[in-house]
């Protein structure tokens, strides 16, 4: 029974035991990390974060001319909808005005009267 004691003991050794010094040195650095920059770091750090607020305001400057843009497209579509329907009520209207029967009603008044016989074809004779 004491061969497995030593055993028990050698395993716990071997857990306790540091199996990557990188990690621990990792580890160490992430403890000893502080939210504070100092005048040293600056320099650093400010490009980085420079790039990243030009994109922001780029990609946001994007999104509101997208929006623009849609909003423009929306309205075009609904104008080109009313436009295409007043072609439509005016084309209607001419071609009722166009009828045989319209012509003559708006004639009468100036004294045109519509012929109620064919017209006569003259013919020139052979010679």
């Amino acid at each position: 029974m004491n061969q497995f004691r030593t055993h028990i003991e050698d395993a716990e050794r071997e857990a306790k035991a540091p199996v990557n010094p990188a990690a621990d040195e990792a580890l160490k650095k992430a403890s000893d990390f502080s939210f504070f920059i100092r005048k040293e770091q600056l320099g650093k750090i400010m490009p980085p974060i420079f790039l990243g607020v030009t994109v922001m305001i780029v990609y946001i400057s994007l999104s509101h001319f997208h929006v623009k843009s849609l909003k423009q497209k929306e309205e075009l579509k609904n104008e080109l909808n009313e436009l295409r329907s007043e072609y439509i009520s005016v084309k209607s209207s001419l071609m009722k005005q166009s009828n045989q029967s319209e012509v003559a009603k708006r004639l009468e008044g100036e004294g045109i009267k519509e012929l109620r016989t064919p017209p006569l074809i003259i013919k020139e004779g052979k010679k």
